[in-house]
């Protein structure tokens, strides 16, 4: 069976660009055109006729053009054999896990109904992430380096919600300003689609104007999980799907720090890879379809009992509150603050803790730098490679592969515009408006260096959101929450042993990065969350066996 170009075209055009049945020099041409021409167009590219020695050629031209707007994703699609050459298979795997190209698979399609086309769609899908949204919500006025306006922008994004930004001094900008009679004193302001506007707007008056639900639909759950980041989303899913009344609590955004990672390449079934936040919504459509609950802006600031000793109470900071018969914690953790006094108040001119969010365009041919060794400054340094002049990694230590996998720590080597500087710490900074550059040291000598920076990302150490905790469940010396064998004996109040996950509160429980020993990985959180549910479940079967024993008792 052939595929034919007539066919990938009728799904997936507009957007892409379809060749089938070419030559690795026509494919190489086709790229080439569409970078000139500055499309934003994938080009899928099927059935190719590779001599031994085309696919390198060709896969070099791909890395060429990695940061302009033509992307590959390459398939064989032929029935009875591959037509790429063996000796080209080496070059493809090594391109596709330093991310030259979005995808490739060499198979023959004997249904491509079933097996290709979800695959070229979910490789279309990720790839697409980058582009600007085929509708749009909002449209956002301001000043691109004021922090009010990068909180906007930075919550409307995590949250997969489409807008664009203008510049309030942009020809667009202005427009704008003269065409909605904006007032340039309160910007930035929110024009919804409607023509309404909203002025410094904070994340409840957004989550309102857009329709997300900011309150319980009931007071009393069988399951309630704070935080929607991998570990909260599995519970949420295997909660939901087995019955339980599910809640999800989540402050600010879906994904939480894994919904900010612009490519994760070492997850289980996406050989090419998934954004964090494609990863994130999937599973979160995945967890309201099968009836779970999300409310999100509630800070949760309490935790109690409701008298009766089956209910676990979640007080909100604006005085609301919600019950549980179990309760998952699973907020994550932030990112540590410097604790630089300079820097501290640029947070958002220019100072980031976290990925690159909405700031990547903003740095388009500056210099950056990006501080952490862990995965996630990887990812964010690869990403920001894409658009800034050049990308600094700071790491402390004295490797890269002592905190990051071995497939980022090969991605950042090659990459030619990121740079990695160890035994290196930010001590200081400087800015008026804005972040204008850094002071440097090396912790080996102590000798200090001023560099100029337009931005620089922070992602060094884990803090848990755990404050507001103590005393109601035991934490360890850093506010990580003890769970199961960890849990001290004097904390612990019932004759049997803590279930797996469960805090020194029975039926309280804990997953993820916010959980002392975690693994701090996504597919670890994951895999603790749908776990976690597990020891729910026997929790929940305690409970009803205690309430049968005291209801026959009481007629006894």
């Amino acid at each position: 069976m052939s595929v034919t170009a007539a066919a990938l075209e009728h799904r997936f055009a507009p957007d892409y660009r379809v060749l089938t049945a070419c030559s690795a020099a026509a494919a190489r041409a086709e790229l080439g055109r569409l970078s000139r021409a500055g499309r934003q167009l994938a080009l899928v590219a099927t059935d190719l006729h590779l001599p031994d020695g085309d696919g390198v050629v060709l896969l070099q031209q791909a890395a060429d053009l990695h940061r302009g707007a033509a992307r590959l994703l390459l398939f064989d699609v032929d029935e009875h054999h591959t037509r790429i050459p063996f000796g080209e298979l080496p070059a493809l795997q090594r391109a596709s896990a330093l991310g030259q190209i979005d995808a490739w698979m060499v198979k023959g399609w004997v249904n491509p109904e079933e097996w290709l086309y979800p695959r070229v769609q979910e490789a279309l899908s990720a790839w697409s992430r980058a582009h600007r949204p085929s509708h749009v919500v909002y449209r956002i006025v301001g000043d691109e380096w004021d922090p009010r306006c990068h909180d906007v922008r930075d919550g409307l994004t995590v949250n997969g919600v489409p807008f664009l930004f203008h510049p309030q001094d942009s020809d667009a900008g202005r427009r704008l300003v003269r065409d909605h009679g904006l007032d340039v004193g309160r910007l930035p302001a929110v024009i919804r689609h409607d023509g309404s506007v909203l002025y410094r707007p904070s994340m409840v008056e957004l989550a309102v104007s857009h329709g997300i639900r900011i309150r319980p639909s009931a007071e009393d759950y069988d399951l309630v999980v704070l935080g929607a980041g991998p570990a909260g989303l599995a519970a949420a899913v295997y909660g939901a799907s087995e019955g339980l009344r599910t809640l999800v609590l989540e402050e600010r955004a879906i994904g939480g720090q894994a919904g900010t990672s612009s490519m994760i390449r070492n997850y289980l079934g996406f050989p090419g890879g998934i954004g964090g936040g494609e990863l994130a919504h999937r599973a979160w459509q995945q967890a309201t379809l099968l009836g779970a609950e999300f409310v999100f802006t509630h800070q949760v600031t309490a935790l109690s009992g409701d008298g009766d000793g089956d209910r676990h109470v979640l007080g909100f900071h604006d005085g609301g509150s919600v019950a549980a018969r179990a309760v998952v914690l699973a907020a994550g953790v932030r990112y540590r603050r410097l604790g630089i006094p300079d820097l501290d108040r640029l947070t958002g001119a220019g100072v980031f803790y976290g990925a690159a969010g909405v700031t990547a365009l903003a740095v388009a041919g500056e210099e950056v730098y990006v501080v952490g060794g862990a995965n996630s400054a990887g990812q964010a340094a690869l990403h920001l490679a894409r658009y800034a002049a050049r990308v600094t990694l700071l790491v402390r230590g004295g490797s890269l592969a002592a905190g990051m996998s071995h497939y980022l720590v090969r991605q950042v080597e090659v990459t030619p515009n990121v740079e990695v500087r160890l035994h290196t710490q930010v001590v200081g900074g400087r800015g008026g408006s804005r972040l204008e550059g850094l002071t440097l040291q090396d912790r080996r000598t102590r000798r200090t260096e001023e560099v100029p920076a337009a931005a620089v990302f922070v992602m060094v150490g884990a803090e848990p959101r755990t404050d507001w905790l103590a005393p109601a469940v035991r934490l360890d010396e850093h506010g990580f929450v003890l769970t199961g064998r960890d849990v001290p004996a004097c904390d612990w109040p019932l004759v049997r042993d803590p279930y797996p996950f469960e805090t020194s509160r029975p039926g309280v429980f804990a997953a993820g990065d916010v959980r002392y020993g975690s693994v701090k990985r996504v597919a670890g959180a994951v895999g603790e969350g749908s776990v976690t549910v597990g020891s729910v479940h026997r929790y929940l079967t305690d409970l009803a066996a205690d309430a049968e024993r005291a209801r026959k008792s009481a007629s006894a």
